[in-house]
This record gives structure tokens, sequence and C-alpha cells, in this order.
């Protein structure tokens, strides 16, 4: 055997081996899946395997806490790949689906996914042109909400998916009854992230069950440049107004944490929020009395319900009278945009758009930086 021949051998050996190990690492490279880049949202994971993409939500409802539901998506043209079984498949893309919030319209109007819709809890309440139309020609069919669920027209529309979104753990008594009619439910917990950012990046969430993830991260890179840019055109500003938000709801005023996204909203605009010595991201009650309080040292009152004029805000407790906000005429409220029934662009269209939501604020908060008084959800209150 010629020295020559031994050594050819012993290469193409060693090339063989290589090859399988790089073969093998590839295979295991897919075994762990590789996980797609989210920059804010911190409410879920997609880890991308080849053959299907995984989607984990964690915690998705108030004080949950280590709570996780997992969603295995697959394109509906190839077969479920094996170790699957018993797992929560999704075909993809979706055909049809089941919205129990009017906010998951923002998402699909941004994705261009209307049409998909079939059914939606509270379908008076939707500010969204083309949907409305649907509802109007019954092709958009309203399920009811809580205890008014509808589940024999909900089977009726035979979604692929239904989205809903949970409030407390007493959402998973809903779902299991709705999986018990053999049907697929995910819920979305967008309401929940810190960031205004991280709340408008859950479109690559609802992206993902109609295979859509490009087109939604070129929105979302979109809406995040635009935020940032005026973000950073109030950072320098030497004065930081102080913020109040909401109104007693049933003897109950429910403010927002100061953790939340409403607070970083308000920060990111170069403000400063009423309560911002709180550190929950999750909704709190207040009195009524701590809020007169401290109302005193805030110089704008936003976001204050249905309110539409003074009148109406007065007639609400007479003590708001008295409020500095009242007196010098600095309230604004975020419901320019309703449709007839009451819907409220702020909570559909205002999800994909946070950037539009801080330009208001920006001319509410900063005249002096923005002084158009064109805005796309806020009108004051007089």
């Amino acid at each position: 055997m010629s020295k020559s021949f031994i050594l050819f051998t012993v290469a193409l050996i060693c090339s063989l081996w290589c090859c399988s190990l790089q073969v093998k690492r590839q295979s295991d490279y897919k075994s762990k899946g590789e996980n797609r880049t989210l920059n804010y949202a911190k409410g879920f994971a997609i880890c991308d395997f080849g053959s299907y993409r995984k989607i984990s939500v964690a915690d998705p409802w108030q004080q949950s806490s280590k709570v996780s539901f997992e969603y295995y998506l697959v394109d509906r043209d190839k077969e479920i790949p094996a170790g699957l079984e018993g797992q929560q498949i999704i075909r993809t893309p979706v055909k049809g689906i089941i919205c129990l919030s009017t906010s998951h319209i923002g998402f699909l109007s941004a994705i261009h996914e209307l049409l998909s819709l079939r059914g939606l809890s509270g379908a008076g309440f939707v500010s969204d042109p083309e949907v409305q139309k649907a509802v109007t020609e019954k092709k958009v069919l309203d399920v009811g909400y809580d205890q008014g669920i509808n589940y024999e027209r909900i089977l009726g529309l035979k979604p692929d998916l239904i989205m809903a979104y949970g409030v407390s753990g007493d959402v998973t008594g809903f779902i299991n009854k709705l999986h018990d009619l053999g049907l697929i439910v995910v819920l979305n917990g967008e309401y929940l992230e810190a960031t205004p950012l991280a709340k408008a990046e859950w479109i690559k969430f609802v992206a993902a069950f109609y295979n859509k993830d490009k087109e939604a991260a070129a929105y979302f890179s979109m809406v995040e440049a635009n935020y940032n840019l005026i973000k950073n055109q109030v950072a320098g500003a030497k004065n930081h107004p102080v913020v109040m938000t909401g109104l007693p709801f049933k003897d109950a005023w429910w403010m927002a944490g100061g953790e939340s996204n409403l607070a970083a909203l308000i920060r990111d605009a170069g403000a400063r929020f009423l309560w911002n010595d709180n550190h929950s991201r999750e909704a709190f009650v207040v009195s009524l009395e701590e809020v007169v309080v401290r109302s005193t040292k805030a110089d704008f009152w936003i976001n204050c319900g249905t309110v539409n004029n003074m009148d109406e805000l007065i007639s609400a407790d007479s003590r708001f009278a008295a409020f500095p906000q009242v007196i010098k005429k600095c309230i604004f409220n975020n419901n320019l945009r309703l449709s007839p029934g009451g819907g409220n662009d702020y909570w559909e269209r205002g999800v994909v758009r946070p950037d539009l939501i801080l330009s208001d604020l920006v001319k509410i908060f900063h005249p002096d930086i923005d002084s158009s008084k064109v805005y796309n959800f806020y009108k004051k209150i007089e």
C-alpha cells in the first residue's frame, strides 16, 4: 500500500468525520431552536425549529407568577413533526380568528388581516371603520363576553384561532371550556408590558399566526424609529410637568402603576407621573381623598375616562371644580376618535402606534418644542 494512498484515506476519513460533525451541530442547533429577536417585549418568546415554531407566553394576567403557555405553529402544507404529540398545534397561516378584545383589532389592521376576523367581543365598541362595516353586514359577529359568551355562535363560526386575554387566573376555566369544545385559544398579554414599545412589539406575536414575521418586523421598526425620534426631541427638556391620570369608577379610582406603560409614556414625553413612587406595572386603587391631596402638585390631567367636556367632569364629583388642572384648563382626554357606538381608536390603533400617542403628549406637555395643535388621539377638555 503506497504512502500517498494511506494519506488520501486518512484525509477522506477526516473529511467525512468533519462533515458528520457539522451536520450533527446543525441538527443540534435546530433541535434547540433559534430564538427570534425581541427588543422590548417580555411576555412572549418565539423559537424557530425549522419545521415548526414554538411561541411561549409568560404570566399573561395580573399578579400571575411562573405561569406559561406554549403554542406550536406548523405550516398548513407540512406534516406535524414527530415529538409534538399532545402539544397545542396551530396550523398557519390562520384563516379565521375570533378576538375577545378590541385592542387585538389594531394588530390585525397593521398586518392587513382584518378579513380573517370572524367574531369579537363588544362589536358595538369597535372604532375601525372596516370592522364596523363588517359587523353591520354580519360578516363579523359579536360573541359576547364574560358570563355572556355565546359558545354556540363561536362553534358556528369555526375559527382556526381564538385570541383571548386574562385579567385574573379565572380565565383558565374559560379556556378549558373552549378546549373541551375542540377550539384553539391563545392568550395575548400585551397590556401587561411595562413600556409602550414592548406593548406594540406584540405585533410580532399576532403576525406569527399568519406567517407575516417580516411584515411585522418592518412595521415595528418604523414605529420604533419614529417613537425614539420624538422621545429624543424632549430628552433635554428643562421643564418636566407633573401629570395625573384617570377618573373614579363606581367609587374606585384605578390608577396606572408607576412602572406601567402609561407611566413610561409620560416619562418619554418629558413629564413626570404623579404616582411615580409606585413600583407596580399593574393598576391599583387609590382613595379619592388621596387624589384630592396629590392633585395640587399636578400640572396636567389626562386620560379621564369618557369625559367630553368640563361639565361632565365636574358632574362626576363636585370637588373636581377646585382641582388646579380644572381651573387652569389643563385637561386632555384620549377620546378624540370615537365611533358612534363609543369605540375608541386609542385602544385599537393606539396599541400599535405608541409613536402617535407620544407625539400628542409632547404637544400637550411641551408646546415650546412642538406647537402643533393637531392631535391623533387627544383633545382638550373645556
